[in-house]
């Protein structure tokens, strides 16, 4: 049974949590040894127990108090003693000389929640596996979906180019109200900020400031640039956005593919109901809307009813639950 550390216990790190402590193919796999975050023990403990969206977490009370919590706040901190695998969640660190401390404490792998920084971090396309790579970064739900979408494309017709839109859920750090963002670096022990910290909005773009529980909010995706680290064939032949919508969890990839020669939409679905393997890339039933995805562990899951074509022009769309899908992601690579 693998130890696994958790770094960062937000979304996507008590996803990874929940399914090692309750989940019965994962318990099976993997024990939680530690888990790291700002917040204290008893508030991670609690959260990992209770979800507004997901519900209730039937997890024993002893193997979540057999864990070590603690909130440390570098990773040379953290107190990851006898993990085999650390999962940095924290979606902060992506170089390696953050992430080196990890396997110098002992751990034999660390698996990143984000796209790396740096070539010494392997960001291997979904579901190629990255076997005897200390260093793997999980990529991101949306260019993984887009990714899976563009090989059966590009295998059965030949894409040339991709537009994509990810139509996503809200995040964590987006705003309820608007709100100046504060760079939490400026935020002094007392919680005051003072005066000569104004707004890192240079780094943030200023539709983020709006409440997102009510708006539908164009943002930046690096789904396309991520798209292009797995497949150089769609380099400078990708672009994409992000619409952020006022859902919680589960969101929708669109990607419109140009061909060499026209194709027909009974052609395209065949082509991607022959590719599901029911793991990674999966076909939804008819007639479903976003909250009949929540909790699936695909990585895509390709909506044929929505399929539509004209000439050489195609365009897909699949859900994705963008926390468990990921989540389940870095557990697979974690167990490499």
């Amino acid at each position: 049974m693998l130890k696994i550390a958790i770094n960062g216990v937000g979304r996507i790190g008590r996803a990874c949590a929940r399914m090692i402590l309750c989940d019965q193919e994962y318990s099976r796999r993997f024990s939680l040894v530690a888990a790291n975050d700002l917040a204290d023990a008893e508030t991670l403990k609690y959260l990992l127990k209770y979800d507004s969206f997901f519900g209730r977490f039937a997890i024993e009370s002893e193997r979540l108090n057999a864990a070590r919590f603690s909130q440390a706040k570098t990773p040379e901190d953290c107190d990851f003693r006898g993990a085999d695998i650390v999962l940095d969640c924290t979606g902060k660190f992506a170089r390696s000389a953050d992430l080196n401390c990890y396997l110098e404490n002992g751990a034999r792998r660390a698996v990143i929640s984000t796209p790396p920084l740096d070539s010494a971090i392997v960001m291997p396309p979904p579901p190629e596996k990255a076997a005897k790579t200390p260093l793997v970064s999980a990529g991101s739900c949306t260019a993984n979906a887009l990714y899976l979408l563009g090989k059966v494309m590009r295998e059965n017709f030949g894409a040339e180019a991709v537009l994509a839109t990810s139509i996503h859920s809200y995040t964590s750090d987006q705003k309820l109200l608007e709100e100046i963002p504060i760079n939490p670096d400026d935020i002094s022990a007392n919680g005051i900020c003072p005066a000569k910290s104004v707004l890192y909005s240079e780094a943030v773009e200023l539709r983020r400031v709006r409440a997102s529980a009510i708006n539908i909010i164009p943002v930046e995706t690096s789904a396309a640039k991520n798209l292009a680290r797995y497949d150089r064939r769609f380099a400078a032949r990708s672009a994409a956005i992000g619409l952020r919508v006022p859902t919680p969890n589960v969101s929708l990839m669109q990607a419109t593919f140009l061909l060499p020669k026209p194709a027909i939409v009974s052609e395209i679905n065949v082509a991607f109901s022959q590719a599901a393997d029911e793991k990674i890339l999966k076909i939804a039933p008819s007639d479903l809307v976003l909250r009949d995805f929540a909790g699936d562990r695909a990585l895509v899951i390709a909506d044929l009813s929505l399929t539509i074509a004209s000439g050489n022009i195609a365009q897909i769309c699949a859900w994705h639950d963008n926390e468990t899908a990921f989540a389940a992601r870095m557990l697979d690579l974690a167990a490499i």
